[in-house]
């Protein structure tokens, strides 16, 4: 491999040395390797390390190929072996010297592997296969020294491990508040600012927490919780329209949500939510009378410690209606205005069966949270059990009876009541 003299800057932190600099994709695919032995003599821990790196890396290949817009944060690449020779600059610049600027001379005989990005590395290097007109393309890197001794290994695990344990993953208020690639992401920005139910201090503004402050009398939902049912909408949406046999799954979801579609496919979204959403807020009659109300205080009146409210104005319920709506209409080939007519007439009120205890505490008057995902099961059974698989029946008798602390004999009695 043929030298060559990489311009950089260098600098200090602890007892570190490193450099900053860029690597176009051709040097990430020619000269950054996979980790092999640098952090463990154990051949089974390296082979753990190598089991880490997922087929993620494709995604980021895709992501690559088809985001005209990719970017990437700084690599941490570790070296050893070979010769790298530092060549520092004097710079003189408004009276001042500066001598952290210069050339780092790579012979190409090192050995350097990602302490931080592999799976980046990886998909940069699948990127360029599929595409070699990506060869010029630059990406930051940091670049530290490493040594294949004890003390070396040591000192670069513990880097490694830092790096990768204090990582912290976007939350999801960021990813509604920045992200241009997610659809619902993208979507939810937008009704904000032009949909009824979502403005005028309708939705909870806090980006840190799914829940809604006990004081806040005003908002209908949070805005993550929001997100998060558009979200569900999304995946029938899409399954709706690609006549998928079942709903897509969540990390086929996932993969949709990290390209940015065309604006044709946003744009139609953007009308399946704003239909769903108006029927909605024209069928349940909690969500008219919340809409029409010209008090100070108009979610009051539907959540409330008093008597519970009604399910729909709990964050942790919302979505689990939501789901319930969207999959009695996938699995009954029905329009979405009929079932959501039918859903509106069950019960809502959570301080009544079957809520008690499910969703609400009457003694505490609290919400009750572990039951999240045995509500949609509910609300489906009294919409329809004869949709039910077998397998969630018989979920949602063990789950209910275990819940009203009766005898699993005594459910089925319990449940048809339910729908009478």
């Amino acid at each position: 491999m043929n030298s060559v003299n990489i311009p950089a800057i260098r600098g200090v932190i602890g007892d570190m040395v490193f450099y900053t600099t860029t690597f176009t994709f051709t040097q990430i695919s020619e000269r950054v390797k996979k980790i092999d032995d640098e952090l463990h003599t154990s051949k089974s821990l390296n082979e753990q390390l190598q089991r880490a790196l997922t087929s993620n890396f494709q995604s980021i290949s895709d992501y690559i190929i088809t985001q005209k817009e990719h970017f990437f944060n700084s690599l941490v690449l570790a070296i050893y072996d070979g010769d790298p020779e530092w060549n520092e600059m004097e710079v003189n610049f408004k009276g001042e010297d500066y001598y952290s600027m210069g050339f780092l001379k790579l012979n190409g005989e090192e050995k350097i592997f990602p302490v931080d990005g592999q799976h980046r590395v990886e998909g940069i290097k699948d990127a360029l296969i599929r595409n070699p007109e990506l060869k010029d393309e630059s990406i930051s890197v940091i670049l530290i020294g490493h040594h294949k001794d004890k003390e070396g290994m040591e000192k670069t695990r513990r880097i490694f491990s830092t790096l990768n344990r204090y990582a912290k993953p976007v939350s999801t208020g960021d990813i509604i508040a920045l992200d241009e690639d997610d659809t619902v992401a993208i979507v939810t920005r937008k009704l904000l600012e032009s949909f009824p139910l979502f403005m005028n201090e309708r939705i909870s503004d806090d980006k840190k927490t799914k829940a809604i402050a006990e004081k806040d009398m005003k908002s209908f939902t949070s805005l993550i919780k929001l997100y998060e049912t558009n979200r569900e909408i999304y995946k029938y949406y899409t399954s709706f329209r690609d006549r998928t046999k079942r709903p897509y799954t969540k990390t086929r979801i996932d993969t949709f949500l990290r390209f940015r579609p065309a604006q044709e496919e946003i744009d139609n979204f953007e009308r399946y939510l704003t239909v769903f959403w108006t029927h909605f807020s024209g069928t349940f009659d909690g969500m008219k009378e919340y809409l029409a109300s010209n008090e100070e205080i108009p979610a009051a009146k539907f959540r409330n410690r008093e008597v519970g409210g009604l399910l729909y104005f709990r964050p942790i319920a919302l979505p689990q209606l939501v789901i319930s709506i969207l999959e009695s209409c996938f699995r009954k080939n029905k329009p979405l205005s009929e079932c959501m007519s039918d859903y509106s007439k069950l019960e809502m009120c959570i301080s009544k069966e079957p809520w008690k205890n499910v969703l609400w505490d009457a003694t505490n008057r609290t919400m009750i949270m572990k039951n999240a995902t045995m509500v949609h099961l509910l609300l489906m059974y009294m919409y329809d059990d004869s949709i039910l698989k077998k397998t969630e029946l018989e979920s949602l008798k063990s789950r209910y009876a275990k819940v009203l602390e009766i005898d699993l004999s005594e459910i089925d009695d319990k449940l048809r009541s339910l729908r009478s």
